[in-house]
């Protein structure tokens, strides 16, 4: 089955569910970043953690709403970076991708080595119109679902329970990956989140359910066995949107100033820029940025320099 988001409610509206199925999606991002395996489980947890909350968002203009989640931790591995979209589109990065960590007791890949203890995560909400929300937590754990759980219960006060899994091969190459989002809202009586707690502890880790076969829906049937109500079926995929247009936007950010170093740093030739995200390489040839550069000085005044 291809990738996929499946949103829906349970409890007569009481709880909030989103399970996604992000194994290619992974997949893509481990082939664009080739990081080593415990950062490829570090970023595919990031991005499906990303895909999960962005599930919440409302389309309430033309402008699509984003979610960003950024995790600044202490270890090897730097900054994370994931974008996602209710549309089921993400995209994601990480400073040092070959980052790397000792494997725990147990065997499994060391996520907490590579991303650290100790820093931040911040999510940004931009619904697509007004100010963009953006909330900020202490890392706990750097296991990212804990973090993720900590952040929507201390920053958005919402109580939720989140599962993510990456499964690596011993090649490296992304066999499974995929994650469940909870969120209990009012109305929840006590009893009710205990039971319900129990079985997410139950559910236990997905890669291994993947693994064995299951998906989603069953994922669904074990954490909600008296029944739920899907809302709404995704396809989720890997999408970065970079183009040559933005590019020059950004370059027109940059300023009169930057963009004058940048032709002297280069001499004459063409100026190489890559996407953080796709790893899409953008040639600037110097006539361009001489142009760009006298559009910048025609719109405020400034004089060119030879």
């Amino acid at each position: 089955m291809t990738d996929h988001l499946l949103r829906c409610v349970a409890l007569e509206g009481r709880v909030r569910v989103v399970v996604a199925d992000a194994s290619d999606t992974v997949e893509e991002l481990r082939r664009i970043h080739d990081p080593s395996p415990t950062t490829t489980a570090a970023l595919g947890r990031v991005a499906t953690g990303a895909l999960l909350m962005a599930a919440s968002l409302e389309k309430v203009t033309s402008r699509e709403p984003l979610l960003t989640i950024e995790l600044n931790g202490d270890g090897p591995a730097g900054r994370f970076l994931a974008t996602a979209s209710p549309a089921g589109w993400v995209r994601a990065m990480v400073a040092n991708p070959h980052a790397t960590a000792e494997s725990v007791v147990d065997g499994k890949l060391n996520v907490a080595g590579v991303v650290g203890t100790r820093g931040e995560l911040a999510v940004t909400r931009d619904p697509g119109v007004g100010e963009p929300y953006r909330g900020v937590v202490p890392l706990r754990s750097g296991e990212i679902a804990q973090d993720v759980a900590h952040y929507l219960n201390d920053s958005e006060q919402t109580p939720a329970a989140v599962v993510l899994g990456v499964h690596v091969l011993p090649e490296g190459r992304v066999d499974n990956a995929g994650g469940v989002l909870v969120q209990l809202l009012p109305g929840v009586s006590d009893d009710q989140a205990r039971r319900l707690t129990q079985r997410v502890r139950e559910l236990g880790a997905v890669t291994a359910r993947m693994v064995a076969g299951q998906g989603p829906q069953e994922w669904l049937q074990l954490l909600f066995p008296d029944g739920l109500e899907i809302l709404e079926e995704t396809p989720v995929r890997f999408h970065c949107g970079c183009s040559r247009e933005r590019v020059e936007t950004a370059l027109r950010l940059l300023g009169p100033a930057e963009i004058r170093e940048l032709l002297r740093d280069n001499s004459g030739r063409p100026t190489r820029l890559t996407c953080e995200f796709c790893q899409t390489v953008y040639e600037v040839a110097p006539e361009r940025l001489a142009e760009l550069l006298l559009e910048l000085d025609d719109e405020g005044g400034h004089q060119p320099v030879n």
